[in-house]
């Protein structure tokens, strides 16, 4: 490979002080703790994939010698650790015939070469190796040597190896990663197979009718903050793993594969399910409420909660009217004692109140309501709340609610930047452990803030926040304005990756005409910069709400003007409120 070389012809004498500044400046700002860690992650985990990739080449470097001694189904040869002969290689044997021509000029070509069979390496030392035959007769060998002892050679060819290639339950962005490491190492003749679970005789009998000689097979597990990635080799013919390597790969490089590829991107076509739900739903949460490990939908509408099971069709479970009428702001679940409760912000004339209720034998049960304050889950485990007053909305410092004794009380405060609110922040991790908080301000940008509480990034504008839960401060005169203040986007949190909804204006110059779709974006910071990227777009109208189980995304989106106009073809009703159910298996 040849590089363009650009030849300057500015006087040295000129740049160098400021090459020099330059320079002190580099080392100043590189040396500084953390910045080690993204060189050295990308680095390292790349290390790792090569090492599985060289210990799969090392069966295949092309090497020749002969055959010097028979005994039995042994063999010796005379080439060993020198040549990167290893236990597990197999080599092929071949007598050389009569030479051959070429068929005009007559000039010497080589030498037929007739096939005896395979042989396995199982023993090296320097300069020998022993191996037993696995393909062929034991008497065949011993006669070919017997005649000619210096012509039964055994060779690895410097052909491509066909090589099945299958990545099972391994992320598709990282098995995608090693996949073109070998495919740029120019040694094999990959074989696409799909990544559906199956029994490894599946996988063999797949590679062998399609003409593989090596079966590759990946697996990984999740520990910790890494994935364990398995490789594992097969010779086709019958089936025998040769080599089994496993490395570690941090999970946040794996992340970051996800985030240059950018491919995964459904439409609200790609949805599993799809439910139309009467007009008036505007909140959305999931959790398991009775514990039995299948997560349950809830919405709310007004101040009426329902509980779904999602199937084939909408199941209803549970359902109940909060005691006082209002309209619920916030509806959130927390797991408390291997099971969720469900959280309700509800605004009445001005006021909040806030319950939790849990399924008790087949109907909610209230065990906590407080005045005056908002309550929300964060990491679906614990529970924080902030107070609020009329004439600021949110008022004073998040703090924890602890359950203690059987009662839920006021627990330390959250450390939050000054005006970051209880809906307006979710806490994020960088792969080294580091702490930041990403939340919304007032204007539609989010901000990320490291842990000395300083804002190191501010991403793009998302518009305002919906007008139904925008609401304004009280005044004691009504001369004086006091602003607003507002009930933000849900931020959801997915290991280190943070979820928003973005919202595109029918006409970006009037948003009040309502959205003509939607989208949802991730965030993922590395601890250095935070990466953007469309994780589901082509939402049609206006997200409402969203949440996340384990393996699925739940989305409740209006449509523009609340009418979805290919009901009228139908002769369906063409108002209402549509939920989307969505795969995260893959991303």
């Amino acid at each position: 490979m040849t590089r363009n070389v650009t030849v300057r012809t500015n006087k040295t004498k000129q740049v160098k002080p400021l090459i020099i500044i330059l320079l002190f400046f580099s080392l100043f700002v590189f040396a500084q703790k953390g910045y080690a860690v993204k060189g050295s992650l990308e680095s390292e985990e790349v290390l790792q994939l090569l090492s599985i990739k060289n210990e799969a080449l090392s069966y295949f470097k092309p090497v020749t010698g002969k055959i010097i001694s028979i005994n039995g189904s042994k063999v010796k040869i005379d080439i060993g650790l020198r040549q990167s002969v290893k236990a597990g290689m197999r080599l092929s044997v071949f007598k050389e015939g009569a030479p051959f021509k070429h068929p005009i000029t007559r000039e010497p070509l080589g030498k037929i070469e007739l096939p005896i069979g395979d042989i396995e390496i199982i023993a090296v030392t320097e300069t020998e190796s022993t191996g037993i035959i696995v393909k062929g007769k034991p008497e065949d060998f011993a006669k070919s040597l017997a005649k000619s002892p210096d012509n039964l050679k055994v060779r690895v060819p410097g052909t491509q190896v066909k090589m099945l290639f299958y990545q099972g339950d391994v992320d598709w962005f990282l098995g995608d990663s090693y996949y073109h490491m070998l495919t740029d190492a120019g040694r094999f003749e990959l074989i696409d197979t799909s990544t559906e679970v199956r029994p490894l005789s599946e996988i063999i009998s797949e590679a062998e009718a399609k003409g593989a000689d090596v079966a590759l097979a990946l697996n990984s597990e999740e520990v910790g903050d890494q994935v364990k990635l398995t490789q594992k080799l097969f010779w086709v013919s019958d089936s025998k793993m040769f080599s089994e390597k496993t490395v570690p790969v941090n999970i946040a490089y794996v992340r970051e594969l996800r985030f240059k590829a950018g491919l995964f991107r459904p439409k609200e076509g790609d949805a599993l399910l799809t439910f139309q739900l009467p007009s008036g739903i505007r909140r959305l949460a999931v959790g398991d409420l009775d514990g039995n490990g299948e997560p349950e939908i809830i919405i709310a509408s007004g101040n009426m909660i329902r509980a779904y099971r999602a199937g084939v069709s909408l199941m209803p479970l549970w359902e109940m009217r909060t005691p006082l009428d209002g309209d619920i702001i916030w509806l959130d679940t927390a797991n408390q004692n291997k099971k969720d409760v469900v959280l309700i912000t509800l605004m009445r004339g001005g006021d909040i109140i806030s319950y939790i209720y849990e399924i008790r034998g087949f109907k909610f049960e209230q065990i906590y309501k407080s005045s005056d304050t908002f309550i929300r889950a964060i990491n679906n485990m614990s529970i924080i709340g902030q107070k609020h007053n009329r004439a600021d909305g949110y008022y004073g410092n998040v703090f924890y609610i602890r359950h203690i004794d059987g009662q839920y009380k006021r627990g330390d405060d959250l450390k939050l930047q000054p005006g970051v609110n209880i809906y307006d922040f979710q806490i994020v991790n960088a792969p080294d452990g580091r702490q930041a908080v990403l939340a919304w301000d007032e204007d539609g940008f989010l901000n990320l803030y490291n842990e000395q509480g300083v804002k190191v990034w501010t991403g793009g504008d998302f518009g305002d926040f919906p007008p139904e839960f925008t609401f304004k401060k009280e005044s004691p005169t009504i001369m004086r304005e006091r602003g607003s203040w507002s009930v933000k986007d849900r931020l959801i949190v997915i290991g280190n990756e943070v979820f928003a909804p973005k919202r595109k204006p029918l006409v970006d110059m009037a948003r009040g005409l309502g959205y003509s779709s939607s989208e949802i974006r991730g965030f993922w910071w590395n601890g250095f910069i935070v990466r953007e990227q469309v994780f589901i777009e082509g939402i049609s109208g206006e997200i409402l709400d969203y949440a996340v189980t384990e393996d699925r995304l739940v989305v409740l989106s209006k449509p523009l003007f609340g009418i979805r106009a290919g009901n009228i073809l139908r002769g369906e009703n063409p108002f209402g409120t549509m939920l989307y159910i969505f795969s995260l298996k893959g991303r």
